[in-house]
């Protein structure tokens, strides 16, 4: 029998009502109860559905992180309809397309993002609400009304109407490192079931204090949604600073805390021992992009043994594997990014998608019950990504007896050159062990002989002493001739996606213009 019962607005209502007096949110100094923000969570809700939202109805959400966040993310849970995060560092065409593609009849937008909206391309959507939370100056452009007129009627009640457990829950956006980006759709069911993988393997207590610094649409706004699952407080910042982030741990007390590695680089060289307190620091959650073996031993050194690794992605959100943090201990498993959690199963795969033996390397594929319902107006793409009940995660890998699982490539970042497959991950970490380099990011260049050579940017320690030619001598030594980089292109930061992860997109655009690559 199916109940209503099975969904994430279940639980979420059961939540807020359980915690009520507990103290949910802060932002900006400015504290919030879970039962104030039921409240103005309700009368947004009813305001929303004054102007003609309903059940199923898709609102998008483009603000940065902010309590505005989080009170329309449950006023969209309390209508039924379908929330569309986006991310405020998309492009004006990316947001563009995904409002008109997602079919959004609804906008909740920061004054200051509004150069991101094309009026003219919008008028051909389905948007017809847009509405504007005034930051940084300036009140609502044409079109667009102001968040405060949708409390001007004051505190309102509102009656959740209720969802089935296989309706849609939310659209998110891949992070369109090839072509345009897939709407990734999920229901409510497992998006339930998600909501409690992420308490579980996030390890977050009911005591807990979060602090969020990485952009609510994406990863950082599974683990608020948990918290408040959990009844405990989450800190969220508008932006990531690493000297706030150090004095904030000391200051509030903070117990876990998600970043990307990056992030984690440059708090590790902005803390000082002598002014920074972490002893609060029990759960350092990070993901999205491999972390070097060097400034992973530097965070265990320097912080205890914090760190909790998760490996997921927007089919299957944020928990596919997680690497506990007394693996993070054994030298045999640095490098993996875990065992599949208790919500998950993971197989490697040949190119038939049928399982491989121990050690041997192929396609990682994951089968939960939150992997995507389907991408959204695409049967064609959803097929390809299914092989029955295994979604193809994209990434290559390998998989020990023990069930850990390591990934050595991204299957479109594989290199290949004169033949030979170069995963581009190994050649990284190759890099990461030369002491004279802070990050790297490795992709394949066009090569008239070998189709593709390998290019490494780099990012130096010292940018006075740093000798490539001392790095390939170093590379040789540690490397097949064929995964020698060939170029060494001295950089002064690694881009990034709008989701935190390296964009080799970026750098192959140098080199390959409009040049396809020649991998299959």
């Amino acid at each position: 029998m199916i109940h209503t019962s099975q969904t994430a607005q279940f639980m979420m209502r059961n939540a807020l009502h359980r915690h009520a007096e507990k103290r949910a949110l802060v932002v900006a100094g400015r504290n919030y109860s879970y039962r104030e923000l039921d409240r103005l969570s309700a009368t947004l809700a009813a305001a929303l559905a004054d102007r003609g939202l309903d059940r199923g109805d898709r609102v998008a959400i483009m603000l940065r992180n902010c309590a505005e966040y989080a009170i329309v993310d449950l006023a969209i849970l309390k209508l039924g309809a379908v929330k569309v995060a986006l991310n405020e560092m998309l492009s004006r065409s990316d947001v563009g397309y995904m409002i008109a593609h997602s079919g959004a009849r609804a906008l909740v937008m920061h004054s200051s993002l509004a150069d991101k909206l094309d009026a003219e391309a919008l008028a051909e959507t389905d948007l017809r609400q847009q509405i504007e939370v005034e930051d940084l100056g300036g009140g609502a452009g044409a079109g667009r009304e102001p968040w405060q007129a949708l409390f001007a009627d004051g505190e309102r009640s509102f009656e959740w109407r209720e969802v089935l457990p296989e309706d849609p829950a939310f659209i998110m956006y891949t992070g369109g490192t090839t072509g345009r980006s897939k709407g990734v759709l999920h229901c409510h069911r497992g998006m339930m079931i998600n909501g409690l993988a992420h308490v579980i393997n996030g390890e977050i207590g009911e005591t807990e204090r979060l602090l969020l610094t990485s952009p609510l649409p994406h990863s950082a706004g599974f683990f608020l949604q948990a918290c408040l699952l959990q009844g405990a407080c989450a800190y969220v910042e508008d932006k990531f600073d690493p000297a706030q982030v150090l004095e904030l741990i000391g200051r509030e007390r903070i117990s876990w805390t998600f970043m990307v590695p990056t992030m984690i680089y440059r708090v590790l060289d902005a803390y000082d021992p002598a002014r920074h307190d972490l002893e609060s620091l029990r759960t350092l959650v990070y993901g999205a992009a491999p972390i070097t073996r060097v400034r992973l031993q530097e965070v265990l050194d320097r912080f205890g043994p914090v760190l909790l690794q998760l490996f997921g992605q927007t089919e299957v959100p944020n928990f596919a594997t997680k690497l506990s943090k007394a693996d993070h201990l054994d030298e045999r498993f640095l490098g993996s990014c875990g065992q599949p959690v208790i919500t998950a199963d993971v197989r490697i795969g040949d190119a038939a998608g049928r399982p491989l033996a121990t050690g041997e390397v192929g396609e990682i594929m994951v089968r939960s019950p939150y992997t995507l319902e389907g991408y959204y107006r695409d049967a064609q793409k959803t097929a390809e990504v299914y092989e029955g009940e295994w979604i193809k995660t994209g990434d290559v890998g390998y998989q020990l007896d023990t069930g850990h699982v390591f990934i050595v490539d991204r299957s479109k970042d594989m290199i290949i050159s004169g033949g030979m497959n170069v995963y581009s991950s190994e050649v990284e970490n190759a890099i990461q062990e030369y002491a004279g380099v802070r990050q790297v990011m490795v992709i394949g260049i066009p090569h008239e002989d070998w189709g593709e050579a390998v290019c490494a940017a780099v990012i130096p320690v010292d940018p006075e002493v740093f000798d490539s030619r001392d790095l390939v001598a170093f590379c040789k030594q540690r490397l097949a001739a064929y995964k020698v980089p060939k170029v060494i292109e001295v950089v002064d930061d690694i881009p990034l996606t709008a989701y935190g992860k390296p964009d080799k997109k970026t750098l192959r655009a140098k080199y390959w213009g409009s040049q396809e690559r020649q991998i299959h």
